[in-house]
């Protein structure tokens, strides 16, 4: 919890020893710094998340729909859990397993929408940097309290235009996403 309730920098190893009742050793034998202890975190919050998405998501052949789900999915969860959406948030700096796996997904779709047509961005890797980005910057204004009742809706909105996707092709299979 300490995690959810401070900044990382807020935070020293003492800190989170003394409030886990372990040896600083312990620590240490499992972390080599605070950023390493937030990574971790993040990475088995988000882990969990996209294990409960991934049925629905891989179950939708339009890469769009796909991309679109996981976005909007991803934000409400921010919206709905805020200490959830400060471990990811805290965690997203740093280079993990999830965080590749999350990139790799999120390559995946835009590459084939790409090759679809779909897309205006020519650049996988940017595309993708737009799509983390903009999850980032509202996920932070959720949790300075800047929500509204469609803002996972109007930033999807945003994120498929400044992408220059055309809207997820509507099937019986992707409508209940």
């Amino acid at each position: 919890m300490l995690l959810a309730e401070r900044p990382l920098e807020a935070l020293t190893v003492d800190t989170v020893v003394e409030t886990a009742a372990v040896a600083k050793g312990t620590f240490y034998y499992h972390f080599q710094s605070m950023e390493e202890l937030a990574a971790a975190v993040g990475e088995k919050l988000g882990e969990s998340f996209d294990d409960l998405l991934a049925p629905v998501r891989l179950g939708m052949r339009d890469p769009v729909a796909r991309l679109s789900f996981a976005f909007k999915r991803f934000l409400e969860k921010a919206i709905l859990d805020p200490v959830w959406a400060r471990l990811v948030v805290q965690s997203a700096q740093a280079p993990t397993e999830f965080a590749r796996g999350v990139r790799a997904n999120l390559k995946q779709d835009l590459t084939e929408a790409r090759a679809q047509g779909r897309l205006n961005v020519n650049d996988v890797e940017l595309a993708a940097d737009i799509v983390m980005g903009i999850w980032l910057q509202v996920t932070r204004g959720i949790l300075q309290g800047r929500t509204s009742t469609d803002l996972a809706e109007r930033a999807l909105d945003a994120m498929l235009r400044a992408l220059g996707a055309s809207a997820p092709q509507k099937r019986k299979k992707d409508l209940n996403s």
